[in-house]
């Protein structure tokens, strides 16, 4: 039985090598994209927003931002990539307008009731192997049931993306397996350099459709024998660069 995730599946449609050498060799890179480590500081900084909202407690906005600086700095190392347009320290500043621009927006934060904080559970799938469900935030009111995702990417997400977006789908199905196929479930990005919102919605029958694909894919991925590198535009980005036949000679040198 193997935990499959949204991020699993993506790292086997965008490359096959960089697939095989973390999910099958179990290789974990030294490196990481500037882009995922503001965005992780922007989502452990979120977390503790919405952990002390469930105690009671509304933070201030000098508080989050001095918890984000801390970890931005405490958790620095030499192995960031940066291939964007924007250097490290404009990155950072990046961030702090993220969760700036959010704060400003949904102050108090008590627009839902909080059902889970960075959920950690398993949907179980048809063929036997279960798949991973990771929540930014999961709330509800009335009875409706929100997937919330804060996404600090800058490109906007059309409707027709989150119309089509897989990962948190999949967490939709989650949620009616857990609650009931009636359920009302809205699926919400925070798409938090924009400060705006796009929500989508599913039927149990776009639903099934989508389980279909996902099971189709998991075989495909299960019967490969070819794991060769897929150059594209990605390749810049990739944190298992240093290790692909197609770019190791540039770390050699």
């Amino acid at each position: 039985m193997t935990r499959y995730s949204n991020s699993r599946l993506s790292q086997y449609e965008n490359c096959r090598f960089a697939y095989d050498l973390h999910y099958n060799k179990g290789y974990d890179s030294p490196y990481e994209t500037i882009e995922a480590y503001m965005g992780s500081r922007v989502h452990e900084t979120m977390e503790k927003l919405y952990t002390d909202v469930q105690n009671d407690k509304v933070d201030t906005l000098d508080e989050l931002i001095q918890f984000y600086n801390a970890n931005w700095d405490g958790k620095w190392h030499d192995e960031i990539i940066n291939s964007s347009r924007y250097d490290d320290y404009e990155q950072h500043d990046i961030g702090i307008e993220c969760i700036t621009s959010y704060y400003n927006r949904f102050h108090p934060f008590d627009q839902q009731a909080i059902a889970g904080i960075e959920t950690d559970d398993i949907l179980e799938l048809p063929d036997g192997n279960t798949w991973s469900v990771r929540i930014d935030r999961f709330a509800f009111k009335g009875d409706t049931f929100y997937v919330c995702d804060y996404k600090t990417s800058g490109r906007m997400k059309s409707q027709y993306d989150a119309d089509s977006d897989r990962q948190l789908a999949m967490y939709a199905r989650w949620v009616r397996e857990k609650y009931g196929k009636d359920k009302k479930v809205k699926l919400v990005w925070h798409m938090m350099r924009f400060d705006r919102d796009v929500e989508s919605k599913r039927s149990n029958f776009e639903l099934d459709q989508l389980m279909d694909r996902v099971l189709r894919e998991i075989r495909e991925i299960e019967d490969n024998d070819d794991w060769s590198p897929q150059p594209s535009r990605l390749c810049d980005w990739c944190v298992y660069r240093h290790k692909c036949p197609l770019h190791i000679q540039e770390y050699q040198e």
